[in-house]
């Protein structure tokens, strides 16, 4: 969605950032693809898709029930709850409890407001809560972090929390609208995976983690291009928050690198068919 600058200052206040958190087009660094793309059978929808970030596997182990085991009575910890699930994926042990309580104790979230919205988050508080647990990052809003300017940023191993609109995620109604009727970003997520297309290595999909679903399987959610939009990029104030640095991947790149210089005929780039595919997927690094 495009944001003119009267709405953007409007937004960043309330969000509680300034211009040095946020990342306009003309200043975003291009992120190269270090994750591994394998070939899957699981999307639901596909005959045959090529998936990155192992969102399968991986959803089945992240947090995806917000707020029903903190000792302060908040659900609203969506927020928390994507920074704890960064945090697993970039090899720290962090419970969303353990969020939660250092979110309360140094009065980043909301905390007047115990039950439903107690542990809520500004933009500015995840930020600051990231930088804490050893992850700087900053905010693109989504007419920067577009789907494209995502997929880059997941398959470069970086952590990717998003803002976006729960009733339009997960198809409930009486979720969509606030209070002015607006459709706007009510929900954090932490996003996982991407889905491209076997044969043509076009964009498809994204798997997230939707800790508000209420579903046994919403570790592991995936979305279409086209419901993606609809719940993010169509949506007012919605937005991205990305480490700055890669956050997993760079270990399993070495190891292929490594194994290339022991093993020549490893290299796809040393036949003409598995040169192709290098080209195609892997913007000049290795994936397996």
């Amino acid at each position: 969605m495009d944001v003119d600058m009267m709405d953007l200052a409007e937004i960043m206040e309330a969000e509680e950032i300034t211009e040095k958190d946020v990342q306009d087009i003309d200043e975003i660094e291009h992120f190269d693809r270090i994750l591994p793309m394998e070939v899957s059978t699981e999307v639901p929808g596909m005959e045959q898709a090529v998936i990155c970030g192992d969102p399968i596997r991986l959803g089945g182990e992240l947090d995806f029930q917000q707020g029903f085991d903190n000792p302060y009575g908040a659900f609203g910890t969506c927020g928390l709850n994507a920074i704890a699930n960064i945090c697993y994926i970039g090899g720290k042990d962090v419970s969303e409890v353990e969020v939660v309580e250092y979110a309360m104790e140094n009065d980043l979230c909301t905390k007047d407001d115990p039950g439903f919205h107690g542990g809520g988050t500004t933009i500015g508080q995840q930020l600051k809560i990231l930088e804490h647990y050893g992850f700087p990052s900053h905010c693109e809003f989504s007419n920067v972090a577009d789907s494209e300017r995502l997929a880059e940023a997941v398959e470069g191993g970086h952590g990717v929390l998003l803002g976006l609109n729960s009733g339009l995620l997960q198809d409930r109604e009486w979720k969509i609208y606030n209070d002015d009727g607006e459709i706007t970003a009510t929900h954090a997520v932490c996003l996982t995976g991407t889905v491209r297309d076997a044969e043509t290595g076009e964009l498809r999909g994204f798997y997230l983690c939707d800790s508000s679903s209420q579903n046994p399987e919403g570790g592991r959610t995936f979305l279409t291009l086209d419901a993606f939009r609809a719940c993010y990029s169509d949506v007012q104030g919605s937005y991205a928050v990305i480490t700055d640095k890669p956050i997993r991947g760079m270990d399993a790149v070495g190891e292929t690198e490594e194994k290339m210089k022991e093993d020549p005929d490893l290299n796809p780039k040393n036949n003409i068919v598995g040169y192709c595919i290098f080209a195609q997927w892997s913007n000049g690094h290795v994936v397996v």
